[in-house]
């Protein structure tokens, strides 16, 4: 074989290798994001349920607000349900934005910053939905003993009020030290605890690529 022919013949299997590791990458990169973006979506009808979710505490907080307008206690549990409910409805419309905002024909770089915004954007909708209930389920039994029962809990059983309410604040203050002393913590060690099992997964899917494109 002549010396013009090998080097052609090098050429050609050299176009045929990078063809076929184009192929190879192309293929694992789209299986993965096929992946992620399942996971992805077990988290969107997740908010779409917690939107419902807060729906229904907007609904019963306007009625209870409009039947208890008389009574200053009933219709601040009333509007406190009510603030609930819009803003569990507001982070779950931003976190289906983020979903949504997501392109999967992106770079990987690209797609692993739109994930990380969500993910910022959960753990601030965890905090800001999480510490308010050690007072939202006072209201709410509050309400529904007063609606079910006709029982007013604030007058017939005060101390049941005050003790309950205590229990809230010292609940709030002890979660929020917890969390602050995770937080600091978590600068040098990562905490993925409280992240969604599908946005972790999600997150490990584009890792893969990553490491498979830098191979």
């Amino acid at each position: 074989m002549e010396l013009d022919d090998m080097k052609l013949a090098w050429q050609t299997l050299d176009r045929r290798l990078d063809l076929q590791n184009a192929l190879n990458l192309h293929q694992f990169r789209e299986g993965k994001l096929d992946k992620a973006r399942s996971k992805l979506r077990r988290l969107y009808w997740a908010k779409i349920v917690q939107i419902l979710f807060g729906d229904a505490l907007i609904y019963f907080g306007i009625m209870s607000a409009i039947r208890h307008r008389d009574v200053p206690h009933l219709l601040a549990c009333s509007l406190f349900m009510l603030a609930y409910g819009l803003l569990t409805v507001i982070f779950g419309g931003v976190t289906l934005g983020k979903i949504a905002s997501i392109d999967y024909t992106a770079p990987v770089v690209e797609i692993q910053k739109r994930v990380g915004a969500l993910h910022r954007i959960y753990a601030l909708a965890s905090l800001c939905l999480g510490l308010p209930w050690w007072f939202l389920w006072i209201a709410i039994f509050v309400l529904e003993m007063r609606a079910n029962l006709g029982v007013d809990l604030f007058i017939t059983l005060p101390t049941f009020i005050w003790i309950s309410g205590a229990t809230g604040i010292a609940g709030f203050v002890a979660t929020a030290w917890y969390l602050r002393r995770r937080n600091a913590r978590s600068v040098a060690i990562p905490d993925d605890t409280d992240t969604p099992r599908s946005l972790r997964e999600a997150k490990g899917e584009l890792e893969e690529i990553e490491r498979f494109e830098k191979m």
